[in-house]
């Protein structure tokens, strides 16, 4: 069964896929330019086959950081079902890309100005926005002589740290190690993905003068928001609304299409955030459903709709519409 899996994961690499997604008892998928494909002539999985290559699996699901298998590696997220085990295999890079190199938007040069408030990285699931946030956090370490502290739990990439000081041996949970950077002088606190234990020290954080960097599942600002004001409780979320408005500077959303070319892999599309007045009233009264409307209105400061991204790209011949309007909130824009 080892060399059933090894030749799943050399496939999975070979073709570029970001996922190899297993369940026993089923055909093994991957996951290629944002699309589930299923592996050619691949049988169904034994019932067991996790067990036997990843060792004992704790509790119903979980993470880890498995490998090297195909000189790689992996993440893998596994989970029980009713009738066996499930996993989804994604393969890690060795090596951080350059900030510069992933296509972002000339805009998001703006970001490694920043020295003080929250920048948030958005995106579905495989949109590649842990890539982008990690690779930002990088260009930050770089680009000058800063005390960084990275907090990123899953550590999937290496952060380019350049000259830059890095906080270590830090004690207690994720609250307590913010409450320490911050007193330590921090300039840059890379959080990983967010957990809505560490809002409020996370927004205190920012508020005390620190970068703080977050990574959160969403596939618009809006939703970001909301996924960070849902992790407040009652009592806190005014103030959470408050302090969110003041410190927020930026929303860069990220999701990826597959290219309308033949071999041209998946191509990214982008929304981007700038706080400004109107955007902090939306976020203090939260009326995020205005935030469309106040980003469109705001291109000439650089500010970006994800509906004109995608519109760019169907009009380029980057990608193709079908694919494209799956993802836009207002087909008028194709018009």
């Amino acid at each position: 069964m080892a060399n059933e899996m090894e030749s799943l994961l050399e496939y999975a690499v070979n073709t570029g896929s970001s996922e190899l997604i297993i369940t026993e008892g089923a055909a093994p998928a991957v996951r290629l330019a944002g699309k589930v494909c299923a592996v050619p002539d691949a049988p169904a999985i034994p019932f067991g086959t996790l067990a036997e290559f990843l060792g004992a699996l704790e509790g119903e699901s979980g993470s880890m950081i498995a490998g090297p298998w195909q000189d790689m590696r992996w993440r893998v997220r596994y989970f029980r079902e009713a009738l066996g085990n499930g996993a989804v295999f994604r393969p890690l890079l060795n090596e951080c890309p350059d900030f510069q190199s992933l296509g972002v938007p000339p805009v998001l040069e703006n970001l490694l100005g920043y020295s003080s408030g929250l920048v948030l990285f958005a995106g579905p699931a495989c949109s590649g926005k842990t890539t982008t946030a990690t690779a930002y956090v990088g260009a930050l370490c770089e680009s000058k002589i800063l005390r960084a502290s990275f907090l990123d739990k899953a550590k999937e990439l290496p952060v380019k740290q350049g000259n830059s000081l890095i906080l270590e041996d830090s004690v207690g949970g994720v609250p307590e190690k913010i409450e320490q950077a911050v007193r330590s002088g921090v300039d840059v606190l890379w959080m990983g993905d967010f957990d809505g234990s560490f809002l409020i020290p996370m927004l205190r954080a920012a508020e005390a003068g620190a970068l703080v960097v977050c990574n959160v599942t969403a596939g618009n600002s809006a939703g970001a928001l909301d996924a960070l004001l849902a992790a407040a409780k009652p009592e806190d979320k005014a103030l959470a609304r408050t302090m969110l408005a003041s410190v927020l500077k930026a929303i860069v959303v990220q999701r990826l299409l597959p290219g309308a070319a033949e071999g041209s892999g998946a191509v990214p599309a982008w929304e981007v955030l700038f706080n400004s007045q109107n955007i902090a009233t939306c976020v203090r009264s939260g009326d995020h459903f205005k935030l469309p409307s106040v980003i469109a209105a705001s291109a000439a400061d650089g500010m970006m709709l994800m509906d004109d991204s995608l519109a760019e790209l169907v009009r380029s011949g980057y990608v193709a519409r079908e694919d494209a309007e799956k993802y836009v909130a207002n087909p008028s824009r194709f018009a």
